[in-house]
């Protein structure tokens, strides 16, 4: 009877661990319902809206700001400055006394120079008078010469002291005009020491102190800066050699300024002047630009943050630029990485009529006969990222089809539009044997390049070709389109397939899966090796 109670007392678990089991019971509750719950989709597509709207192009550069006329005010005379009569910021009028130079050296200079006009004014008289006195002698000995009084030498005498008397009266008429010209220049100099402002505006720099001595030899010292109407500044803009071939008087200037960064100021591109300058072997060309400042916020010598607009495009259907490089992991896949449509080892890279873009570099396509790379077909397979058996195949295919294309082009016998015509056939033919090789979305990316090839309004209207992806059942679909205008964030593009408020990816998606092998696979570089 006493056995039965203590066996039971010892299977009895204390208070504590059944609470210690209980928080055990709802951590692995927590932690399933953790595990439990709806999950985020791995690796989201990140998507971008179709707009329409006005797309401007422009270019970047800073410059800084000038008054459109500033004049640096100097002393051509030295001498010690007594009065300042003008201070930074002063409004001032032309003719308005800015300054004075000690003048007292000067009116001396000017009281002598008086002095000696007198002086030879004095002289002069004094010259008449002799003069007077040798004529009237002249006059006398020629009467009595005539009586034959004297003897005709005693008339010469007096003919030459006459002479004599006469240049003597304008040597000391020249000596009284070289003094009253001396007069004027010390009546100038004097004047000098007087500095006055040249024209109307506003004293933006002063350099000069009461008391500070000026010493003027080869060049004047500054002593003021005077900037003329700031109701309107002048824009100075270095703009780089590559894009200042975009730039011309006329087009508009959007620029901002470090201490109103809030506000943008617009102006008028007035010059682009011709002479380099050249810093850390970099060429820029200085543009300059006129803007209103009628609230006087804009300063001389702020830093301006400008942006030339070169090109505006109205009401144009545009996507974000990323859209443009995004391309599917699927895509990249072998070896041929990401990039942009375009760009070397994937991407879009579609020449040939209907497609603004040239030849483009790498891809792996060789030059086939005609200058092309495979011809249009050949350029056009480069955007399906062939494997290597449908590479295998498509080489197959073009070798087969060189024969036709070689006639062809005999047959056209130089004929330009019959020869795109015949090359056009063998392309079709070309591309109809390799798409029973293609996979489902390489013949939908194809069915949708031919239908961007057929339209052939790319070229014409400057455009380059492209490719977008949208997502439809969860797959992204490549949309080709022609490629306009960029203002480096938003491209103009031209679709039958898209319309403003429709979604393009332009980032995420699933990581491409491990390489194996050596870098690069089997893609070749991420082109079609046509060899012909």
């Amino acid at each position: 009877m006493t056995a039965t109670p203590s066996k039971r007392r010892r299977f009895r678990l204390p208070k504590a661990a059944w609470i210690a089991l209980g928080v055990i019971v709802l951590v692995v509750a927590a932690l399933v319902a953790f595990q439990m719950r709806p999950k985020a989709p791995k690796d989201p597509y990140r998507f971008a809206t179709v707009e329409q709207g006005d797309l401007t192009r422009s270019v970047s550069a800073s410059g800084s700001l000038q008054a459109l006329i500033t004049v640096d005010v100097g002393s051509q005379i030295s001498g010690q400055v007594t009065r300042v009569l003008a201070d930074f910021n002063d409004e001032v009028r032309a003719g308005q006394t800015l300054a004075v130079i000690d003048p007292q050296t000067f009116q001396s200079r000017v009281a002598q120079s008086r002095a000696d006009i007198a002086a030879g004014e004095a002289g002069v008289r004094q010259a008449e008078a002799t003069l007077a006195n040798a004529q009237a002698d002249y006059n006398r000995k020629k009467e009595l010469v005539d009586k034959g009084i004297y003897s005709p030498s005693t008339l010469d005498q007096a003919t030459a002291a006459m002479r004599v008397a006469q240049a003597q009266v304008a040597a000391a008429r020249a000596r009284v005009q070289q003094s009253r010209a001396t007069l004027r220049s010390q009546q100038v100099d004097l004047g000098r020491t007087t500095i006055s402002a040249p024209i109307d505006g506003v004293v933006v720099d002063r350099k000069v102190e009461p008391g500070q001595t000026v010493a003027a030899s080869l060049q004047a010292p500054v002593l003021f800066t005077i900037a003329q109407d700031l109701s309107k500044v002048e824009v100075r803009i270095s703009v780089d050699e590559a894009d200042v071939g975009q730039v011309q008087e006329g087009q508009m200037v959007r620029f901002t300024v470090d201490a109103f960064p809030d506000d943008t100021f617009e102006g008028i591109v007035t010059q682009v002047r011709k002479q380099p300058t050249t810093e850390q072997n970099v060429v820029a060309y200085t543009v300059i630009a006129e803007a209103d400042n009628p609230q006087r916020k804009l300063l001389p010598g702020m830093t301006a943050n400008a942006d030339i607009v070169i090109e505006t495009k109205r009401n144009v259907v545009k996507v974000p630029a990323a859209a443009l490089r995004w391309t599917p992991p699927a895509e990249n896949a072998g070896g041929r990485g990401g990039g942009a449509p375009g760009a070397p080892g994937g991407g879009m890279v579609v020449g040939g009529p209907g497609f603004g873009g040239g030849p483009q570099r790498g891809g792996g396509a060789r030059q086939g006969q005609g200058g092309q790379r495979g011809g249009p077909g050949g350029r056009i397979v480069e955007q399906l990222d062939l494997d290597a058996r449908q590479r295998k195949a498509w080489e197959d295919i073009q070798a087969e089809m060189r024969p036709k294309r070689q006639a062809a082009m005999a047959a056209a016998a130089g004929d330009r539009r019959a020869a795109m015509t015949a090359m056009r056939q063998v392309t079709q033919e070309s591309l109809a044997e390799l798409t029973p090789q293609l996979r489902p979305d390489q013949r939908t990316k194809l069915a949708a390049l031919l239908e961007t090839l057929a339209e052939g309004r790319g070229r014409a209207a400057g455009m380059r070709g492209g490719t977008v992806y949208v997502l439809r059942d969860g797959k992204p679909t490549p949309i080709p389109v022609r490629v306009g205008a960029t203002d480096g964030t938003a491209t103009e593009i031209v679709s039958r397939q898209l319309k403003p408020g429709d979604q393009v990816i332009v980032g995420g998606g699933p990581k491409p899966p491990a390489r194996l092998g050596p870098p690069g696979g089997g893609g070749g570089g991420g082109g079609v090796r046509v060899k012909m």
